[in-house]
């Protein structure tokens, strides 16, 4: 595997010759795998004699490779005088010999580090509890857990003592300078918190009631959405000449036409296409599984994305990282920035830049094609009826031509007495008001 770097013949055997010539060719194997090209991979075999070089002198085993010793690595550069190596800054020797490391960890040559995370117990407990009982994702596990820590260090460590002033206290204090989100999210777990605690009976049933939810309303403003128009210009400012625009496209229409969440296009798998039923199964929120129908579009990005672009790997997931070493995506972010970059390409004039900013178009597409909220609902995978009809308001146009017209004001005598008002509350009811003639 090592011809795929270097032609040369002394160079060959002066690397497998190298104190480190034992690991050299698996080395090139493994960066074959992952996709890195000609320039990086042979940076990072280079940096491996390199570092083999330096640390035999030394009596520095390969197994003793850590961060320390990497450290003192780098840092001989600028006065370097192994054989065969040059004297420089080599900008990126860090980056290439942490991924040699890696794959020496792999193999077992290298200890991985083992993580000791000693965690107070009603957090270990609360986590289980989410995992097993509730379905949490991960991430809902982490980001609650976050929550819970923090709790614990207002309120203590016993549930017996607690009290619904001291926990509306600390919540207040946790959601202090944060954002509407944030603080539901506060509040959200807190409950979640209460209420285990309350099952095993190790507190109050009502000290989670005592914890009010915040107040969102949810019906004063339209979701962010782009027009039909708007969607198609930022699809097609993909460049399907290059690989990267082929994924992108892929993305772009598993959010637009089937208003996937940015994790659920990150966990779709090639399995979970098919391709012979034209359907695509996801899993949802709580692990909810739901099988929808694969539009001829989006099949077409993807498969043009596995067949021409996504590179032959081992990996199942179906959207890849777009450079070496090839993995799945590892967050929301990158979906999101995938999104905002074909916004911005596109000249779109957004009110936000995340993947949402998709599936909200898509529901009000949908709405604007004549679908129902139920049909909406169950494309969109919500739980609550509630959760789909703010999509009801965002055809103004429609609205407009229902709306009920003020009544206009006929000129009175002097001597007519005064129309009789309204009460404000009932402008604001969502049936007919009959208004009293002059």
């Amino acid at each position: 595997m090592l011809e795929m770097f270097f032609e040369k013949r002394f160079v060959l055997e002066r690397f497998r010759a190298s104190p480190v010539g034992a690991h050299i060719d698996g080395f090139a194997a493994s960066l074959i795998a992952q996709g890195y090209s000609f320039q990086a991979g042979g940076s990072c075999l280079r940096h491996a004699v390199h570092l083999g070089r330096w640390m035999e002198p030394r009596v520095l085993l390969l197994s003793a490779l850590d961060e320390e010793v990497i450290a003192s690595f780098v840092g001989h550069f600028p006065a370097c005088d192994c054989p065969d190596e040059r004297v420089g800054s080599h900008e990126r020797a860090l980056a290439r010999v942490r991924v040699f490391r890696r794959y020496l960890q792999e193999i077992g040559v290298v200890a991985r580090p083992v993580a000791i995370v000693v965690d107070e117990p009603l957090v270990t407990d609360f986590v289980t509890w989410m995992r097993e009982q509730r379905g949490a994702k991960e991430w809902t596990v982490k980001a609650y857990a976050r929550v819970i820590r923090g709790l614990l260090g207002h309120v203590g460590h016993d549930p017996a003592k607690y009290t619904v002033r001291a926990l509306r206290a600390a919540v207040l204090a946790l959601a202090e300078g944060h954002g509407a989100s944030k603080g539901e999210q506060v509040v959200t777990a807190t409950r979640m918190f209460l209420k285990q605690l309350a099952v095993l009976g190790r507190c109050h049933s009502s000290l989670a009631d005592g914890i009010p939810r915040p107040a969102r309303w949810s019906q004063t403003t339209l979701p962010k959405h782009l027009p039909p128009e708007d969607v198609e210009k930022v699809v097609a400012s993909c460049d399907v000449a290059t690989a990267t625009g082929l994924r992108d496209r892929a993305v772009l229409l598993l959010l637009a036409r089937l208003g996937l969440r940015a994790d659920e296009v990150i966990a779709l798998r090639l399995a979970d296409i098919d391709w012979a039923k034209a359907s695509i199964r996801l899993i949802g929120k709580g692990r909810r599984e739901a099988w929808l129908p694969l539009p001829q579009d989006v099949g077409d990005a993807i498969l043009a994305y596995v067949e021409h672009a996504r590179p032959k790997i081992a990996d199942s997931h179906v959207i890849l990282t777009a450079r070496a070493p090839w993995t799945a995506i590892g967050g929301n972010a990158t979906i999101a920035y995938i999104v905002g970059r074909a916004i911005r390409r596109a000249g779109v004039e957004a009110a936000s830049f995340g993947s949402h900013l998709l599936r909200h178009s898509a529901a009000s597409s949908m709405l604007r094609d004549g679908a129902s909220l139920d049909g909406i609902a169950a494309v969109l995978r919500h739980q609550s009826i509630d959760t789909t009809m703010v999509y009801a308001r965002v055809d103004q146009g429609l609205l407009g031509s229902v709306a009920q017209p003020w009544t206009e004001a006929t000129p009175q005598s002097p001597s007519s007495p005064p129309a009789p008002t309204l009460p404000m509350r009932s402008i604001a009811q969502p049936w007919l008001v009959e208004v009293p003639s002059c």
